[in-house]
């Protein structure tokens, strides 16, 4: 009877031991997904640079790396520049200038994905930045965070917090300053 039990423990215990083997390659093998997802959205973004809203190009190619709601943000923001572009005829300057896509106005020009932690459909990582003026060949580094959502089995882009530290630059979260711009453009429409 003694040894029909210990044999009994000893085949729960492997099974166990085998479910968190399985378990730890399943968030190891997110983590490169979740990695691999970031980078294809930062390796886009450094290939394309966009200044302010992005046009319905770059749009149409963010598309397949980004989260739905990232995507009908950055639709409602593209629709209130133009509506605020018309209203003022062009002559004001557009409700987002600059880099949209980092804390730094000029944006960046190489990235590193830090460490990145995934908890069940939602993950997030550091990410370190750097720009280099070309005027007097000053650097500028800092950290910006990326988080990611599991859509249909698939790590996208669902928002970027910016964590810059100086007075000039966006505050907050990505997500956050879309939803400012086409509210603002509300504000001002007739």
């Amino acid at each position: 009877m003694r040894t029909a039990f210990v044999a009994a423990g000893w085949k729960v215990g492997l099974i166990l031991s085998l479910a968190l083997a399985v378990a730890a390659c399943s968030r190891g093998g997110d983590e490169k997904a979740v990695r691999d997802s970031a980078a294809g959205f930062y390796n886009l973004y450094l290939k394309t640079h966009p200044a302010g809203v992005p046009n319905d190009k770059l749009r149409e190619q963010l598309q397949p790396l980004i989260s739905a709601e990232l995507g009908d943000l950055l639709n409602d923001a593209a629709v209130a520049e133009a509506a605020y572009a018309k209203e003022t005829k062009g002559e004001s300057p557009p409700l987002v200038e600059g880099d949209l896509f980092t804390s730094l106005f000029e944006g960046a020009e190489s990235y590193t994905l830090g460490p990145c932690k995934v908890e069940n459909d939602t993950a997030s990582c550091p990410v370190d930045l750097s720009y280099t003026d070309k005027r007097d060949n000053s650097k500028t580094a800092w950290q910006d965070r990326i988080y990611l959502v599991r859509d249909e089995g698939k790590w996208v882009v669902d928002d970027i917090e910016f964590l810059g530290t100086w007075e000039f630059m966006h505050k907050g979260k990505l997500k956050d300053l879309l939803r400012q711009v086409a509210d603002e453009a509300k504000d001002t429409a007739p």
